[in-house]
């Protein structure tokens, strides 16, 4: 790695370590990088590099910079999940289902997602275990990243789906328990940090567990309302919406979702709420 080059630039444009980091990564994952050689996940250094007028290969071998093409797809399809696109995603990823996967954290990131889509388009159980059990037994087989929680969680969706819930639950009880210690010092890892959130409080809520359930998708709010991410809240306050039981609270937070559906044009979500609404004849505000 050319290091040296990468803080140089960084000087010569008199960018401070806070300034470069800023939206992309913590100042600390920087400074791990520039100090340590520590390199946090490809596309955030593709993203530091951007703001510096680097090339990747300037700062990589060529064989890190390999997987870029791929990574491109990937960032695509986790937006798809997040705006509940699941047919657009599934069409990314047969794009590049025979391109080689180099770098470890490109190769977790396809399998989260293959299994994801999976899951959420329900495919036969077995293809979506496969790519989790990858993830846990193989490529995070310490299970020392998100990874692991994001797989256990897409396990838990699947046995849902499947009528398991008490498969479910014991998957998710494993995401409910790591939740509160996940790290949030990506802007990645803080939309899958309000994923997990996402998810399993609606399993809960699916329970009949309906304050463990609006306790969890509290805390998917908060870490919107702290990293600013518009596009998960609106999800989850639709989703408060079907679980309180006071009318004005339920209306409240119809609003609150339409107002981020509609931030983020996410026409699907707001169809859903426009239906909701009208057949629990609930007025718009």
């Amino acid at each position: 790695m050319n290091i040296e080059l990468f803080i140089a630039r960084r000087k010569a444009l008199g960018l401070s370590q806070k300034a470069l980091a800023d939206g992309i990564c913590t100042q600390a994952t920087l400074s791990k990088f520039e100090n340590n050689g520590k390199a946090p996940a490809i596309r955030i250094v593709a993203q530091l590099c951007q703001r510096l007028n680097l090339q990747l290969e300037d700062v990589f071998p060529t064989e890190r910079v390999a997987d870029a093409a791929v990574l491109k797809v990937l960032e695509q399809v986790e937006f798809d999940l997040i705006t509940a696109e699941f047919q657009d995603a599934e069409k990314q990823l047969a794009k590049i289902a025979h391109q080689p996967r180099h770098d470890q954290e490109t190769k977790l990131q396809y399998c989260y997602l293959k299994g994801y889509v999976a899951a959420l388009t329900d495919q036969p159980i077995s293809d979506v275990l496969f790519n989790f059990d990858q993830i846990i037994t193989d490529l995070d087989e310490a299970h020392i990243t998100i990874y692991t929680q994001l797989a256990y969680c897409g396990t838990g969706i699947a046995y849902q789906r499947d009528g398991d819930n008490e498969k479910a639950q014991y998957y998710f009880e494993k995401v409910r328990h790591a939740l509160p210690n996940l790290s949030l010092e990506t802007t990645a890892s803080v939309w899958r940090v309000i994923n997990l959130s996402y998810y399993t409080g609606a399993f809960y809520a699916h329970l009949g567990e309906q304050a463990e359930g609006l306790r969890l998708l509290n805390y998917g709010i908060k870490v919107c309302s702290q990293f600013h991410v518009t596009y998960y809240a609106a999800r989850i306050k639709f989703l408060q919406a079907q679980l309180a039981t006071d009318r004005d609270q339920v209306q409240e937070y119809l609003c609150d979702a339409a107002a981020f559906a509609r931030i983020n044009t996410n026409r699907q979500l707001l169809k859903k709420i426009s239906n909701y609404s009208q057949s629990h004849s609930i007025p718009a505000k």
